[in-house]
């Protein structure tokens, strides 16, 4: 499903954010990347969606490697949502936000309306249809940005920091809308207990390398791995 190879990138001042970054997603897997702040995880996610372009390296997704000539073909098989959801959100309200990229693709607006109501179920949000997505809460907006990237039908998903500045009853239905959300899955984040209830795998990265990669359990309760990693265990194991 996704295969990275030795990837490097640096910025534009010649900083290098990512160095011989490897490793393997398979069809149906959730992965969670983690690490300090400064380790790369959104610098990844930007790269393999051709944000950013990679210093050498190869990314190959659902057969395809992104390359520029094939961009356009990789990012129909991604989907993204970003760790601010207004960058996904511009349109006059939710149901044409949802509707923006199937529009792009051409889709007539017979099928784009059945889309988007099974969307806007699956997700527990009919009633936001008609609704602002500037006037929304953030959470709200949160699970209609996730919205616009279910309905692409894409066959993996990278979530930069999904929980990020969501109250504790939004965290809980997000979690356990990402646990139903069956598409292989790459999210990065710092919420290490989310990490450890949704994901089957974990990479550590530290200082732009995979520090460590494995069993998702094994990783995140291995307390002198974690403190080696600049991390601490997730708050449900540590002790008080």
């Amino acid at each position: 499903m996704v295969n990275i190879n030795h990837l490097d990138v640096s910025y534009s001042d010649g900083h290098a954010a990512l160095k011989q970054i490897s490793f393997q997603i398979k069809q149906g897997e959730t992965v969670g990347i983690v690490g300090s702040n400064g380790a790369g995880k959104s610098t990844l996610l930007k790269t393999m969606v051709g944000i950013l372009k990679p210093k050498s390296g190869s990314i190959e997704i659902d057969g395809q490697l992104l390359s520029k000539q094939n961009l356009r073909v990789v990012r129909e098989k991604v989907g993204v949502v970003f760790q601010n959801p207004e960058d996904q959100l511009f349109m006059s309200n939710v149901y044409d936000d949802i509707a923006f990229g199937l529009r792009n693709m051409g889709m007539d607006e017979k099928t784009i309306e059945e889309k988007i109501t099974h969307t806007l179920k699956s997700l527990g949000i009919e009633r936001m249809t008609n609704q602002n997505s500037s006037k929304l809460s953030g959470g709200e907006q949160r699970l209609v940005a996730i919205a616009t990237v279910m309905v692409m039908e894409p066959s993996l998903v990278l979530f930069d920091e999904p929980t990020s500045f969501l109250d504790p009853k939004t965290r809980r239905k997000l979690i356990k809308l990402l646990k139903e959300y069956t598409v292989t899955k790459l999210i990065a984040t710092h919420d290490l207990d989310m990490a450890l209830e949704l994901c089957d795998r974990i990479i550590i990265l530290k200082e732009g390398q995979v520090f460590e990669q494995g069993n998702a359990k094994d990783l995140l309760s291995n307390q002198e791995l974690m403190e080696r990693a600049d991390l601490e265990l997730p708050f449900c194991l540590q002790r008080s």
